[in-house]
C-alpha cells in the first residue's frame, strides 16, 4: 500500500469571521490525514488609522504607544492561529508575513512552501466596491500558480459572526 504524499495547504487568515469560514470549511471538506498546513497572517501594522491619527499628532509618545498595542494585538491573534492548528491536530505553522499587501503576501508565501492549493474567505464586495478598493481574494486568485478556493461566508449574520471571529475571543 503506498503512503500518502504531503499536500502543502496555505490558508490566509486575518482574524476575522470570513477567514475563520475559510478554516473551517477547509476542515470541514478538503482536510487530508498527511496535510502539512499554513496559516498566513499578513502583519497590518502602521496601516491603521490610529497610527496615521497619532502621527498627525507629532506626540512621539502617542505613535510608540500606538505601536506597542498593535504590537501587543498581533502577538495575541498569531498565538490564537497558533492555538488552531494544535486543536485541530494539523502539522504546519503560523507565518507572520510582512512588507507588502496581504494579496501579495499570501502568494509570496505560498511560493517559498510550495503549496499545492490556497483557501481563503472573501468578504463579499460588489463588484464597484472591489474595482474601487481591490480585494485580497481576488489578487489570490488570479496571481496564484496554484489551485485556490474561495470560501464565501454564510448569510450576514451577527450572532454567527460573533461566535466565528477570532478577533472578537
Amino acid at each position: 500500500m503506498a503512503t500518502e504524499q504531503k499536500r502543502i495547504v496555505v490558508v490566509a487568515m486575518d482574524g476575522s469571521y470570513h477567514s475563520g469560514f475559510a478554516f473551517q470549511w477547509y476542515l470541514d471538506n478538503i482536510r487530508k490525514p498527511n496535510d502539512v498546513v499554513y496559516i498566513v497572517h499578513c502583519l497590518e501594522r502602521l496601516r491603521n488609522e490610529p497610527f496615521h491619527t497619532a502621527m498627525g499628532t507629532a506626540d512621539v509618545q502617542a505613535v510608540c504607544d500606538v505601536l506597542k498595542r498593535e504590537e501587543e494585538e498581533e502577538k495575541i491573534l498569531i498565538d490564537k492561529l497558533k492555538e488552531l492548528l494544535v486543536e485541530n491536530k494539523l502539522v504546519g505553522e503560523v507565518k507572520a508575513a510582512t512588507g507588502g499587501k496581504p494579496g501579495e503576501l499570501v502568494i509570496k508565501v505560498a511560493n517559498e512552501v510550495g503549496a499545492d492549493t490556497i483557501v481563503c474567505g472573501s468578504r463579499g464586495h460588489g463588484k464597484l466596491r472591489r474595482t474601487v478598493m481591490g480585494v485580497v481574494s481576488d489578487y489570490i486568485l488570479h496571481h496564484s500558480e496554484v489551485p485556490v478556493t474561495i470560501c464565501r461566508h454564510k448569510p450576514h449574520n451577527p450572532d454567527l459572526r460573533k461566535q466565528n471571529s477570532l478577533q472578537e475571543k
